[in-house]
């Protein structure tokens, strides 16, 4: 089952890109910047030593961040994930467990993607939503 409109969202820690698609193209796009701080790696403490304080910090700002960014996928829409690492799969998890228990059934696909441009996740968009390309020939 599919619906008529599909949202795409490319994620990652710095920024998210969403695009909504109809049967009239392109309806809705959103580049969300995130606050969230990034990984300071050290070479002085073990692995298995405890997180840093920040870590928590860290988290929360994540928590921020996905809610915002979940804030304009419609939750009737089908949903394509894409991003790189860790990312994409803890928002695929908030996004099916804000589904949970809800009445209309949707597709919900993650992929684990590297950075791409407007144009790339707009075509795996319409690929994922059997979508075919407008195509304009010349005159």
């Amino acid at each position: 089952m599919t619906t008529a409109r599909t949202t795409g969202v490319w994620i990652s820690a710095a920024s998210a890109t969403v695009l909504r698609l109809g049967p009239e193209g392109v309806s809705f796009r959103e580049q969300i910047e995130s606050l969230v701080p990034g990984r300071h790696r050290s070479t002085g403490r073990p692995p298995t030593a405890d997180h840093p304080a920040g870590e928590g910090h860290r988290d929360e700002h994540m928590r921020t961040f996905f809610a915002e960014v979940g804030a304009v996928v419609p939750a009737e829409d089908d949903v394509l994930l894409l991003g790189d690492g860790e990312v994409v799969e803890h928002f695929a998890r908030q996004i099916t467990a804000r589904d949970h228990g809800r009445a209309g059934a949707r597709r919900i696909q993650m992929e684990k993607s590297g950075p791409m441009t407007e144009p790339q996740l707009l075509a795996r968009i319409r690929a994922y939503a059997g979508v075919p390309a407008r195509r304009t020939l010349p005159s």
